[in-house]
């Protein structure tokens, strides 16, 4: 095995209840406008479930479900010498985690590097 994918899923569910602190519905996802838990997983390249997470709220994004509990998994991997691949809503999950970057537009009028100067008007 090369590596191992990473990723998480919106099960949908009609029967959830709950309030978070701000008064929204701990189990609805804003993402996908609908009811469910949040469910993480790791998977061989060819699609085989090596693992998957207990449920968390739909409403939390899957970034933090992953630190909250894919992280044994993802140092045994880690720990074998895989790379875990994932998409783009584990940007800063860190080291080891690799995502897809962006390239930047092809526009001759916008150079490609892009600095950290301000901006003059």
């Amino acid at each position: 095995m090369s590596h191992v994918i990473l990723d998480g899923t919106l099960i949908e569910s009609d029967r959830l209840a709950g309030v978070r602190e701000n008064g929204n519905d701990l189990w609805f996802s804003q993402k996908h406008k609908a009811f469910g838990g949040n469910v993480q997983f790791l998977s061989a390249p060819n699609g085989t479930p090596l693992w998957v997470s207990d449920v968390a709220p739909g409403s939390t994004p899957d970034i933090t479900a992953a630190r909250i509990h894919a992280r044994p998994a993802l140092r045994k991997a880690a720990a074998d010498g895989l790379p875990t691949l994932a998409d783009k809503g584990y940007i800063g999950a860190g080291i080891g985690i690799l995502i897809p970057v962006r390239r930047p537009r092809a526009n001759p009028s916008r150079p490609c590097i892009q600095t950290h100067e301000p901006r003059t008007a």
